[in-house]
């Protein structure tokens, strides 16, 4: 009974531990990444090809390089996971390459709800979300 007892208060604070009491926003993590050296974009309002209607709806999301070097340094990192079930899904997106000043590179990709991806030279994907970064291409973040 003892071992039950303690088996559920260690299931409830881990539980407890990891919600934010909203039940709305992914965990996020910092990505703990170096300044960045130069970021290309290569699609800028551009569709998924999952999205299935026309491509008007994204030609206006265009993001800077400024926005987006404020974006890669200021998103958090998601779990796999809360990116693909917890995050607004768009159709509209921009890439491109990202070079650090450590030398590692990678390509990037931003959709237009703040959710975003960043593949790393070495295979390794991170999944990225920034409910407060700012852009004219991106709705009104919720405050």
């Amino acid at each position: 009974m003892v071992v039950a007892a303690l088996l559920l208060a260690v299931t409830a604070s881990a539980s407890a531990a990891m919600d934010d009491g909203s039940g709305t926003e992914p965990i996020m993590r910092k990505t703990h990444l170096p300044p960045i050296s130069t970021v290309t974009s290569r699609n800028s309002g551009a569709i998924s090809p999952a999205a299935g209607e026309p491509a008007a709806q994204c030609s206006g999301f265009k993001l800077s390089d400024q926005e987006i070097r404020e974006y890669i340094g200021k998103a958090a990192e998601v779990s796999e996971h809360d990116y693909f079930h917890m995050l607004d899904w768009s159709p509209c997106y921009a890439s491109g390459e990202v070079t650090f000043k450590n030398g590692v590179r990678g390509i990037w990709a931003i959709q237009q709800y703040r959710a975003g991806s960043l593949k790393l030279g070495n295979g390794q994907t991170l999944y990225l979300y920034c409910p407060r970064c700012r852009a004219d291409a991106f709705p009104p973040a919720d405050e």
